[in-house]
């Protein structure tokens, strides 16, 4: 599977996060999630591959939603401007989805999100 997750991840080299890809990623399951969780962290990804990454982890959200809220909130303190935005951007998606849907328990605080959102 890595090989395979590996070329996909190449393809996300896009300003457009393309579905086909995305799709392929997501088919693989949570071995692939969690093969993500790991590699969003290399600095040898590009600016879009490490936002279209998190684009994926976040329609992947439900495998593990404590690991996301902690991935997203650690990338909001990245250097570079568009993949922070796109982290504090998907942050505040999750605590809206925490509002609508209390039932999911996403561990995710108001002010914890304030927090890392007003650090940088």
């Amino acid at each position: 599977m890595d090989n395979t997750l590996e070329k996909l991840i190449k393809q996300l080299h896009s300003k457009c996060l393309s579905d086909h890809v995305a799709n392929e990623i997501i088919k693989l399951g949570k071995p692939a999630y969690n093969y993500l969780l790991v590699k969003i962290d290399e600095p040898s990804l590009t600016e879009y591959q490490v936002i279209n990454l998190l684009r994926i982890l976040y329609q992947m959200k439900y495998y593990n939603l404590e690991e996301l809220v902690n991935k997203v909130l650690s990338i909001t303190q990245d250097q570079r401007i568009d993949v922070r935005s796109t982290a504090s951007f998907l942050a505040i998606c999750l605590f809206r989805i925490k509002k609508e849907f209390p039932e999911l328990n996403i561990p995710l605080q108001r002010e914890v999100l304030a927090q890392f959102i007003h650090k940088f």
